[in-house]
């Protein structure tokens, strides 16, 4: 059953639609238009309780400058260096918002957007039309459709289309927290990636691999992610104890996750399944704290992320999969967070 609410406005007065996907255990999502934000995933824990395991905003009035929320981020994720690339001999150089660099689709960053939702059959479908003020030349036509089942499995799909040749990476920046405790270093943690993404001094993708066995980056076995950061080493060099990570994803079998991750004090566990070849492991290493929903304070590990994509800055490394898509072609993409629990 999906139904809508008000959730809120924002500051200059629009109404932002709240979409709630219920399934016949109890359990729900909450789907926001603002950002086409997640805004809360209720799930049951081993005994049957119900708890959020998604971060998110206390107020509706307070979503525009909430930074842990589970928006769409396009029309592309994470970094493109130098904000230049080319695509068939035609140099884009593109607004930079950190530093000298690309990151998140700058001003028109689609996780800030409002878009328009609709409720369609068993799904919410979120629209948004991109005419691109930061360099792309050209629009792009987005659509995201969330599904929730009595399976408890989360759908994204994302649908994006080009008006000219272009470049999409878009992802979903969820912030989990199965157990509700507040610090995420408990949860074990198993990703099927082989190899991370090697990175210059500024930590953006230059190509190349870096086999993880071994180190504090090594998933590649369900690992307590408070043991991974203890026993680091150098790989965290001078910077906070946090992962912001980028993984080749190792080929999987079909229907197989290419992620799980675990929290032994409830019982809930989450699986992800995606078509994508990356994944970014981000958990929070909390340089600003925020007031979430129920009041809780959300401070250092209070959640992580697990964004499937492109490899960042892919479209400048022929070397990984190429987010470049042109005029009239369209990004279809499906990416599953499955809840269970043991």
């Amino acid at each position: 059953m999906i139904t809508s609410d008000i959730y809120g406005k924002l500051r200059d007065g629009r109404e932002v639609r709240r979409f709630t996907i219920a399934n016949k255990k109890g359990e729900y999502v909450q789907i926001i238009e603002y950002g086409a934000i997640i805004h809360s995933i209720v799930v049951q824990d081993r005994t049957g309780a119900l708890g959020d395991v998604c971060l998110g905003c206390a107020s509706g009035e307070r979503i525009e400058d909430f930074g842990r929320a589970g928006r769409v981020i396009g029309r592309v994720a994470n970094r493109i260096k130098r904000g230049k690339f080319s695509i068939g001999g035609k140099e884009f150089k593109l607004v930079c918002n950190e530093g000298k660099n690309f990151l998140h689709g700058a001003e028109d960053d689609y996780g800030k957007k409002l878009w328009t939702g609709r409720i369609e059959g068993e799904s919410v479908v979120l629209d948004y039309f991109d005419d691109s003020t930061v360099g792309f030349e050209c629009g792009a036509q987005a659509r995201v459709r969330y599904r929730f089942d009595d399976f408890s499995r989360l759908t994204i799909e994302y649908e994006f289309t080009a008006q000219g040749d272009t470049v999409f990476n878009p992802t979903n920046h969820a912030y989990f927290d199965l157990s509700g405790t507040g610090d995420i270093r408990d949860h074990d943690l198993w990703i099927g990636a082989s190899n991370r993404v090697h990175r210059d001094a500024e930590g953006i993708p230059d190509g190349g691999l870096v086999p993880v066995r071994g180190t504090a980056a090594d998933f590649t076995y369900l690992r307590c992610i408070r043991e991974a950061m203890k026993y680091g080493g150098d790989y965290f060099g001078d910077g906070p104890v946090s992962y912001d990570e980028f993984y080749l994803l190792d080929k999987q079998e079909s229907g197989k996750p290419v992620a799980d991750l675990y929290s032994y004090n409830v019982g809930r566990g989450m699986r992800t399944y995606t078509d994508m070849p990356a994944m970014v492991l981000y958990t929070d290493p909390g340089t600003k704290v925020e007031t979430g929903k129920n009041g809780r304070e959300l401070g250092a590990y209070c959640g992580l992320c697990l964004e499937t994509g492109f490899v960042p800055n892919a479209v400048n490394l022929p070397e990984f999969a190429s987010p470049v898509f042109l005029q009239g072609a369209t990004l279809k993409s499906t990416t599953v967070y499955e809840f269970y629990t043991r």
